[in-house]
């Protein structure tokens, strides 16, 4: 079983150096502490090797961002930490939950539609890649709970 834990704004420089490791445009340290100081965002981390980091406004929540060292993906840690941010999100008032997803990211939309999302629209050019390359953005939702 993965242990998931709640990220607390002590692991903002946990949280920017693995997304420092996931992404090209990371995030900072002070990026994370302001999203967890911010009541209406949460972060989960599974095993010290990725991260979630979820809004819920109204009956709704957004995955900001979620990330796996490379080292570690395929390992089922971000479909522990989707389904567990599910959870969290119902229990703080969510029903429904959404994110944006790189069209080209094609191991991320297999993990979301496991977890029983579904695409809802598109953001052509939503992502820039280094050297300029545009890539659109998948709008996926999913009702809440999340499928098991």
């Amino acid at each position: 079983m993965t242990a998931v834990r709640t990220a607390t704004p002590g692991d903002a420089s946990r949280l920017a150096d693995l997304h420092t490791q996931c992404f090209d445009d990371a995030w900072d340290e002070p990026a994370f502490v302001a999203f967890l100081r911010d009541s209406f965002t949460f972060a989960l981390i599974a095993e010290e090797r990725a991260f979630i980091v979820v809004r819920v406004a109204a009956d709704e929540s957004e995955i900001l961002t979620l990330g796996t060292r490379p080292d570690a993906r395929r390992s089922g840690l971000a479909r522990a930490l989707v389904e567990a941010a599910g959870a969290e999100a119902q229990r703080r008032g969510a029903h429904r939950m959404f994110l944006e997803v790189a069209a080209d990211n094609l191991a991320a939309q297999s993990l979301y539609a496991g977890a029983g999302f579904n695409p809802i629209g598109r953001r052509p050019a939503y992502y820039i890649r280094s050297g300029g390359q545009a890539v659109d953005a998948v709008i996926l939702s999913a009702a809440l709970s999340l499928k098991r």
